[in-house]
């Protein structure tokens, strides 16, 4: 089953989120095959190993830089109807959420300190099943989203 994008997307800003969080993985990983290099020269053990260990680190940097990164946000859409609100994110597996608006209790805005630099917001949804999540909504837009979302849960609720 091919899923086609909906209306909206991510803001392309969320892309510096991604990139700097992964890089942070990155560079832990990097201290790491860095670490291990001093070991083994310190333990005389082949240097080898130290290669093959920044090499895949390397790898890493390339996968995700290169495939990871674009592919997500390509795949990253969402729409609000008036009865329903549906997410569509996942790379190899992807997934695809329908969430009726009789069934949202409430939404809540996050933002960390990477979204907060890129003026970008997380918007989660919660429903008695749990909550899904709008990775990255401009901050300017969000209160105006969460009250649109809000609204057209009360007409839902008055329809029942």
């Amino acid at each position: 089953m091919e899923l086609t994008n909906l209306e909206k997307k991510l803001p392309e800003k969320i892309k510096i989120v991604w990139r700097i969080s992964y890089g942070i993985t990155g560079l832990i990983l990097l201290l790491f095959a860095i670490g291990l290099a001093i070991t083994f020269a310190v333990t005389k053990v082949s240097l080898w190993f130290s290669t093959i260990g920044f090499a895949l680190v390397l790898v890493y940097f390339i996968f995700i830089y290169a495939f990871i990164i674009p592919f997500r946000w390509k795949r990253w859409s969402y729409q609000i109807r008036h009865d329903e609100i549906e997410i569509q994110h996942g790379i190899i597996f992807r997934s695809r959420v329908l969430i009726p608006m009789i069934r949202i209790q409430h939404i809540e805005t996050s933002q960390g300190p990477l979204l907060r630099r890129q003026n970008l917001v997380e918007l989660s949804i919660t429903t008695a099943a749990g909550a899904k999540v709008i990775e990255a909504v401009e901050a300017t837009e969000s209160d105006e989203l969460r009250e649109h979302i809000l609204e057209l849960v009360k007409v839902a609720k008055e329809d029942v």
